[in-house]
């Protein structure tokens, strides 16, 4: 009963991080490319100054609040949304950024950029979500 419970805890844990990065609406055929928190309405960076893993290094948080991710040098990092936090592994390349939960086998793809302190990630729908530096 015990391992049940903490098997569907860690389903709903899952479930509720991944909503940030789910896209709304729309007729999107891939379904593992999910998007991230609902655009912010401050305009985003129209060009990238910086991309690759190391311009990644540090904690972002989502400019509405309520979610920030830390990408670590060694391509570990943790999701934390309001005090429930969730492991993951990264490869950032170019534009693209691969995130694969703990306990998921699946990456997920998203397009971003940095220009300046602002992490801008793009959902599948192509709207802006936008990041701090912390």
């Amino acid at each position: 009963m015990r391992r049940s419970m903490r098997f569907v805890s860690f389903c709903m844990a899952a479930a509720i991080a991944a909503l940030p990065l789910t896209a709304c609406g729309g007729n999107s055929t891939n379904n593992n490319t999910p998007a991230a928190p609902a655009a912010s309405s401050q305009a985003a960076p129209s060009t990238a100054t910086t991309t690759g893993k190391d311009a990644l290094v540090g904690s972002w948080e989502y400019q509405s609040g309520g979610y920030t991710y830390t990408f670590n040098a060694d391509g570990t990092g943790t999701y934390d949304i309001s005090g429930n936090v969730m492991k993951f592994t990264y490869e950032a390349t170019d534009s693209k950024l691969s995130i694969t939960y703990e306990g998921n086998t699946a990456p997920m793809t998203l397009d971003y950029s940095i220009n300046g302190k602002v992490l801008n990630v793009k959902d599948s729908n192509g709207a802006d979500t936008l990041y701090n530096r912390k």
